[in-house]
């Protein structure tokens, strides 16, 4: 995946200190979307624009619940893609 399909300004780290980013999807209904959920359950998923993805964290849509689906960087085919609470948005810490 390149990195032109990753939104790099939002991302979650883990506690081991890896950083996970949203990124694109690149086939079925979610192709070109970011897939969230706004209330963390995995069954609520739904594709946005990274607009709508930018606005929703600036509106402090994850201060609380919400995930999105992250992966690494470098990340190889077929990796598992979970879902994560993102912790930052341009370098600033998303949950107080």
């Amino acid at each position: 995946m390149s990195n032109e399909q990753y939104l790099l300004s939002v991302w979650a780290e883990t506690q081991s200190g890896e950083k996970l980013y949203p990124y694109k999807g690149v086939s079925g209904s979610k192709k070109g979307l970011y897939s969230v959920s706004y209330s963390g359950k995995s069954s609520e998923y739904i594709g946005v624009s990274e607009n709508d993805l930018i606005a929703a964290v600036e509106a402090g849509q994850f201060s609380e619940r919400g995930t999105i689906r992250m992966l690494p960087l470098k990340t190889r085919s077929g990796a598992q893609r979970n879902g994560f609470a993102p912790t930052h948005y341009k370098c600033e810490p998303i949950k107080q």
